[in-house]
């Protein structure tokens, strides 16, 4: 008779955690942190003092955790400099555009200026110095959002945060004999230069997957995940193609 309490306890107690267990199996997967830090360079081929920024980031574009994308600006693409002008062929208006959204987000600012370095859409200084840069790399908090590629496609968790989930096309290093400008006949080199970019989806509050465009020989790319409403807000999550 003492027994039988404690068989029914025993058996109230399996049957409630066999539904929580079940329960926990069919929740929605949810955002959780990436270690993945994002550092973006804002650069142009006829800026003098770009040259070592290009050098640095090529650098830590081979650490594991860190994605590293150069977008190259046009508002060196008109100045002459020693009665000529060299017009950087990576440069794009819409990556201007990117750095100008920036500073007005960060630092207050429409004006701009190279080479500038963004951490995480968080953080900017000086491109070029190596001390200033590892201290944002240093100080640089996970993102929020952890997201993966999956069979070619890009998997994006449930969240309540709102965010443009954008796709990154990159060329993986270039060589360029430049005959122009601050820079001319110098060979200037890279890794991981913006070609373009375009918005695969957003996110949700439901767990999303993105089909990846296809790249070229040569290229690479990422996938980030930022709120582009008005200005460029902080990155949420990103991942690396390779």
């Amino acid at each position: 008779m003492k027994i039988f309490p404690i068989i029914v306890l025993l058996a109230v107690s399996f049957t409630a955690s066999t539904q929580l267990n079940a329960e926990a199996e069919v929740m929605p997967e949810a955002a959780a942190p990436s270690s993945l830090i994002v550092a973006e360079l804002f650069t142009s081929q006829s800026c003098s003092s770009c040259p070592p920024a290009e050098k640095l980031f090529s650098s830590l574009a081979d650490e594991e955790n860190i994605l590293t994308i150069e977008w190259h600006v046009d508002i060196w693409d008109s100045l002459i400099h020693g009665g000529s002008r060299w017009k950087d062929p990576y440069s794009d208006k819409k990556f201007t555009a990117r750095q100008r959204s920036y500073n007005r987000a960060i630092r207050g600012q429409n004006g701009i200026y190279t080479p500038q370095a963004v951490i995480n859409g968080k953080l900017e200084g000086v491109g070029s110095r190596n001390g200033e840069v590892s201290y944002m790399l240093e100080n640089a908090k996970p993102l929020p959002i952890s997201i993966h590629i999956e069979n070619n496609k890009v998997v994006v968790p449930s969240t309540n945060q709102s965010a443009e989930v954008v796709f990154v096309r990159l060329l993986k290093e270039h060589q360029t004999n430049v005959k122009g400008g601050e820079n001319k006949g110098r060979q200037l080199a890279g890794k991981n230069i913006a070609l373009g970019a375009s918005v695969l989806g957003k996110t949700g509050r439901k767990i999303a997957s993105y089909e990846l465009p296809e790249i070229k020989s040569g290229e690479t790319c990422a996938v980030i995940v930022q709120n582009m409403d008005g200005s460029a807000g902080p990155i949420l999550g990103a991942v690396k193609c390779g």
